[in-house]
């Protein structure tokens, strides 16, 4: 899903950092950050030449920490694009880009990736990053699948934990992906999965609702999934 162009490692905040782009849409860059909450200091939002948002004053350092990583990462993006831009962040939390730019953020537990495309680029892009934990995916399954979607899953050919992280994390990805275009909310049942296929790691998404009058019910999107040491990543374009 990813082929790296460039990668460096550091003994600040944050720690490793990896840029490239997406192997199946190369007009779309992507940057991926290991960072380290405990290094965390208010400071390094100007030695990163980020804005500190309003909407943090009162945030704990562990999401002041998530905030100032990630968004490290889109500026990466940016700068290489040659725009001097920055993420802003609207009233209803969705990242703003900078004109002629879209993209998408996530974060989880010292990782953060951010991937960014041309307006001009026809894709809408989705990203999002989940840790394994095998106890929480049992208990929630229900909460964003159905019957029919978990009995697909426990003979996809995964372990079925594994299969459920990467459908919750392809439908968080579809909803970011999505958002910026039909300006709602909606929730996990508006999409099901139609296959997912292991060889490939690829997984089709199909809208159970009509989101806008272009987004019908029954419009497919195609996603790809990585399953890396500890953690899934998914992405709708």
């Amino acid at each position: 899903m990813f082929t790296s162009q460039l990668s460096h490692s550091t003994a600040a905040f944050v720690m490793q950092s990896e840029t490239g782009f997406i192997t199946q849409f190369p007009a779309m860059a992507y940057c991926q950050v290991a960072f380290d909450a405990t290094s965390y200091r208010d400071s390094l939002f100007s030695e990163y030449a980020i804005p500190f948002p309003s909407m943090l004053d009162k945030a704990v350092v562990k999401r002041r920490a998530e905030y100032l990583a990630v968004r490290y990462a889109a500026r990466q993006l940016l700068q290489n694009a040659g725009c001097d831009g920055h993420v802003d962040t609207s009233s209803s939390r969705e990242p703003v880009w900078p004109a002629g730019w879209c993209g998408s953020l996530s974060h989880t537990r010292g990782h953060a990736i951010a991937i960014i495309a041309p307006c001009n680029s026809g894709l809408t892009p989705g990203i999002d990053i989940e840790m394994f934990d095998a106890k929480t995916m049992r208990e929630t399954a229900e909460m964003f699948t159905s019957v029919d979607e978990r009995q697909l899953l426990a003979a996809c050919g995964l372990a079925y934990e594994t299969a459920l992280l990467i459908v919750f994390s392809a439908k968080e990805s579809l909803f970011k992906a999505l958002y910026p275009e039909v300006k709602c909310f909606f929730g996990f049942e508006a999409a099901r999965i139609g296959s997912i296929d292991t060889a490939a790691h690829s997984i089709i998404l199909e809208l159970t609702q009509s989101l806008t009058p272009e987004r019908k019910q029954g419009c497919q999107f195609n996603g790809q999934y990585l399953i890396e040491e500890n953690r899934v990543i998914t992405l709708i374009a």
